[in-house]
């Protein structure tokens, strides 16, 4: 019961105190809104300054950037022709290795078969004095 007679009484006296805030009028006069037409007149201007640096910066970077694009295109087309010369000598060099490799088995084969030759020769003359020399070759396919 205490409560609420503290509340009602609380109450009481703060409407009045609401009553007269909402009351008040603000005072607002021409040199306000000529104030503010000047400070909106300034934020503009501002803006368009601000525009103006940013289109500026951007096109400065763009000029850069062209210039470091075109660096890295030429860079890059040194690289290429590095690759591929170092491509072509790789492929010389195998070409070599492999051609020394072909040409040096037949070189070091070409007394071998000569040897082959003799003694193939050398039985087949043989097989002629001897029948079962003879038989054994012919099944071999050497005569």
């Amino acid at each position: 019961m205490k409560t609420r007679k503290l509340f009602a009484s609380g109450l009481m006296i703060l409407i009045p105190l609401l009553s007269q805030a909402e009351g008040k009028d603000i005072p607002f006069s021409l040199e306000d809104r000529d104030r503010i037409i000047r400070t909106e007149q300034k934020v503009e201007a501002l803006d368009d300054k601000i525009d103006q640096k940013v289109d500026d910066l951007r096109s400065e970077m763009n000029g850069k950037f062209d210039g470091l694009r075109s660096e890295m295109n030429a860079r890059f087309d040194q690289l290429f022709n590095f690759l591929w010369a170092m491509i072509g000598i790789f492929t010389t060099m195998m070409i070599s290795v492999f051609g020394f490799a072909f040409w040096d088995r037949k070189l070091s084969l070409a007394p071998m078969k000569n040897e082959q030759r003799k003694m193939l020769n050398v039985l087949r003359d043989y097989a002629e004095q001897q029948p079962k020399l003879r038989e054994i070759l012919k099944n071999a396919g050497f005569l």
